[in-house]
This record gives C-alpha cells, structure tokens and sequence, in this order.
C-alpha cells in the first residue's frame, strides 16, 4: 500500500510540469471594436527547446501586426500568425506579442488555437476547451471604449425681443408731448383772447 502511494505521488509529481505547461493571453480581457496589444505566453514542455510558435486569429479579428520577439522571426499570413527560430527551454516561457482590430461583439470569447512546435519535430496542439488539458488561449471583450462623449447641446437660440413694445412706449411719449404741446398751444391762445376783451 505504502509502495502504492510513493508510486502515484512520483507520477503526480512527475506530471506536475506538463499540466503547467501552456499558451495563455494577456491580458485576458480587451475592449471590443477597437486596436489591442495581446501577449502570448507560451512555455516549453519538453526536454528540447520549443522552436517555433503558431496562431490562428480567430474570425473578425482584423489588421494584425506580428511584433518582434528578440532572436525569432515573425510572419502573418492571412489570419496564421507565426514565430520562429528562437528556442524557449523547458520550464521557460516565451513572449510573443501582436496587435489587433477586435470585432465590435462584446461579451464574446474569442479563441486563439495554438501550436507549439518543438526541436525534434513533436507538435502540441493548444486547441482544445477551456477545460481541457490543452486549452486554447483566450480573450474576452468587454464593451467597447473610446466612444466620443456626445457634446452638449447647444445653448437655446436668443429670443427675438419685439421691438412693437418699446416702439409703442416711444409713440405714446411723442403722443403725449404732442398733446401737451397742443394743450399749451391753446391755453396760449385763450389767454391772448381774454386780454384782449379785457
């Protein structure tokens, strides 16, 4: 029984690397219908060096950019993206990074299937369900950024002040002196004509 166990620790043990190994994304989540920058970390597994790194960009994933990784060379070919030419070691992880439009879809994971190829030809397949040995890595968008904040409205157009009003005023003064003045006139006139019967 004892043997048992020592014997199902050590293959545990022993299985401890190749269940940590792995191709994931960062970050793990990026806004919808805009331009990001994701960064795939992939970890060799075997006892030679990974030698090159391939990627499927999943549908609606548009205007990719393959940037450099020092020592490997990259090619985008429709929506293949490869690296090649640089060595990751077992236990050590390689960064490989691309820019990409995301589609304007937020809520959806978008997969990225990945293969790993090692020195002496073995590939392993990074394609499979999230809950899977071999998972591909994985994006979420969220809702989509950089939407220009509608400016405010514009302010109410001046009312036009009718000018009948203050027109009126100014009539009814020219009226009113108008008045006055024909009111003096004959007042003037009266006076004259009782002086002159006195």
């Amino acid at each position: 029984m004892k043997r048992t166990l020592v014997v199902l620790t050590l293959l545990a043990l022993g299985l401890v690397p190749a269940a940590m190994a792995h191709v994931e994304a960062s970050p793990e989540k990026v806004p919808a219908n805009g331009v990001s920058k994701i960064t795939l970390s992939a970890e060799g597994e075997e006892s030679v060096p990974a030698v090159k790194l391939t990627v499927q960009m999943p549908a609606g994933v548009t205007d990719v950019v393959a940037h450099h990784t020092r020592g490997w060379k990259q090619s985008v070919d429709g929506r293949i993206v490869t690296w090649s030419g640089g060595q990751i070691q077992n236990g050590e992880d390689g960064k490989f990074t691309f820019s990409a439009r995301m589609p304007n879809t937020p809520g959806q994971v978008l997969v990225f299937p990945a293969l790993v190829t090692y020195q002496d030809g073995k590939v392993v397949h990074w394609i499979g369900a999230e809950s899977s040995d071999t998972p591909a890595p994985r994006v979420t968008l969220t809702a989509a950024q950089g939407q220009a904040t509608p400016p405010p409205p514009p302010p109410p157009a001046p009312t036009a002040t009718s000018t009948a009003g203050d027109g009126g005023s100014d009539n009814t003064w020219i009226w009113i002196l108008i008045v006055a003045a024909i009111g003096g006139a004959t007042a003037a006139i009266l006076v004259v004509r009782r002086r002159k019967r006195a």
